[in-house]
């Protein structure tokens, strides 16, 4: 399976008709102490250049799998699907929310291989149910049976 560079067009700014008068001109304002940001691959945001970057990068990929965890002391399993993986782990999207720090069992539906998860932060109630972000116990990068783009890839920011 090869993997093509998403090309994006540069968005353009515009003058809204709705505003008659330009605004002010402002002073030089100091310094934000927030990071900056680019948005890349699977709309996650990067941290500019000198600053921390992600172990790997993501992939917008859909994977049906199934997820085996104990809760209130008995063995559910759940049929979820992922949004993006990475060799450490992925989004996926299931119709309850877990708590942090949920320890589990994903088995990913063609391969039938398994391993260790954990769930790293609350999970976000969206439409489509909940969007929940894992994390393997230790980085498999075989286990979604793709090839991963190389850490340093960005989009082109030019067409």
């Amino acid at each position: 399976m090869k993997l093509e560079p998403l090309r994006v067009p540069a968005a353009r700014t515009y003058a809204s008709p709705l505003r008659s008068a330009p605004t002010p001109a402002r002073a030089a304002a100091p310094p934000s102490p927030v990071r900056a940001h680019k948005v890349g691959l699977a709309g996650e945001a990067h941290a500019a250049a000198g600053e921390e970057k992600r172990r790997s990068q993501r992939v917008l990929l859909r994977v049906r799998a199934s997820l085996y965890v104990a809760l209130n002391g008995k063995l559910t399993t759940f049929e979820t699907v992922t949004l993006s993986v990475n060799n450490h782990g992925a989004m996926i999207i299931l119709k309850q929310g877990l708590p942090p720090e949920t320890r589990f069992v994903l088995e990913h539906s063609g391969t039938k291989e398994r391993v260790a998860c954990k769930v790293v932060r609350p999970s976000r109630e969206m439409p489509d149910g909940f969007q929940i972000p894992i994390e393997f116990d230790s980085p498999a990068p075989n286990f979604w049976r793709i090839a991963f783009p190389p850490n340093d890839w960005r989009p082109l920011d030019d067409l």
